[in-house]
């Protein structure tokens, strides 16, 4: 189904910024020189500030809800058209209301028309008028930027060097960048290896020993018997020598950590 298609999300503010900068713009352009919903007949000598407060609001909205979305999308690793559909009108419908104070308040100075009925109806012409513009070019832009975004870490990836993962059975081996392995679990005569692709957690099953994975992955630290993990993904380590975990990124359940390793990992952990 569309809304469950992966929509390429940027987490650089450097972009959101630029997106929010051009939305702001937008509004204020439409503002002074088309002057909708009757903007021709409002005659004041600010008019035209009182319109670029309209485009303050307008990028303090977006930031601040922008910077919601990416705490959800840390704590989820998944952004999907649906949760882009409701990031664009939750954009949109805070900016609205936040504009309809600024107008009776401080525009028209009417307190009295701060009731609901006016409200709705008041939003619902702004909405239909110009909130819909600006969802859709909230959506294209942030889709463009996205996928720019992930051409460049495609890009870089490409530049990186892939190392073979070696199997006993030639046609399981396969190739992955090292920083990307997250942990090493062996299982009998099988080892998983869970690793990033399309920032998502992804599981390989091989033939093969921990040991030997050891020998070839020596940026990996062994935290037990049966579990390497990658260092840079440890986010705490929990409980004591006698029971021991830890807890990576982009992993809900916590590994175990024998009482051999926990002293020194801690301690390296720590510094």
């Amino acid at each position: 189904m569309f809304l469950n298609k992966a929509f390429p999300y940027s987490t650089s503010f450097r972009n959101h910024f630029l997106i929010a900068s051009i939305l702001s713009f937008v509004v204020v352009f439409i503002l002074v020189f088309l002057q909708p919903f009757g903007a021709n007949n409002f005659n004041h000598p600010n008019k035209h500030l009182y319109f670029i407060g309209y485009g303050i609001i307008s990028i303090v909205v977006y930031l601040v809800v922008y910077l919601l979305s990416r705490l959800y999308y840390i704590n989820f690793k998944r952004w999907k058209w649906s949760e882009e559909l409701i990031f664009s009108f939750f954009y949109v419908t805070i900016a609205i209301i936040i504009a309809f104070f600024y107008t009776e308040l401080m525009i028209n100075k009417r307190s009295n028309f701060l009731i609901f009925s006016f409200f709705i109806k008041w939003f619902r012409f702004i909405f239909l008028g110009f909130g819909i513009i600006l969802s859709a070019l909230s959506i294209f832009l942030r889709l463009y930027y996205g996928k720019k975004e992930e051409e460049r870490k495609m890009h870089k990836s490409d530049n990186k060097e892939k190392v073979v993962v070696n199997s006993t059975l030639k046609k399981e081996s396969f190739s992955v960048l090292p920083e990307d392995i997250v942990y090493i679990k062996s299982e009998d005569n099988y080892v998983n290896i869970y690793y990033i692709e399309e920032e998502e957690l992804q599981k390989k099953v091989i033939r093969n020993t921990l040991s030997s994975l050891h020998k070839q992955l020596n940026h990996l630290i062994k935290v037990h018997r049966s579990y390497l993990v990658n260092p840079i993904f440890i986010i705490s380590i929990e409980g004591n020598a006698q029971k021991g975990s830890i807890h990576l990124k982009y992993i809900e359940e916590k590994l175990p950590v024998s009482k051999t390793y926990f002293d020194s990992l801690k301690l390296s952990f720590i510094n």
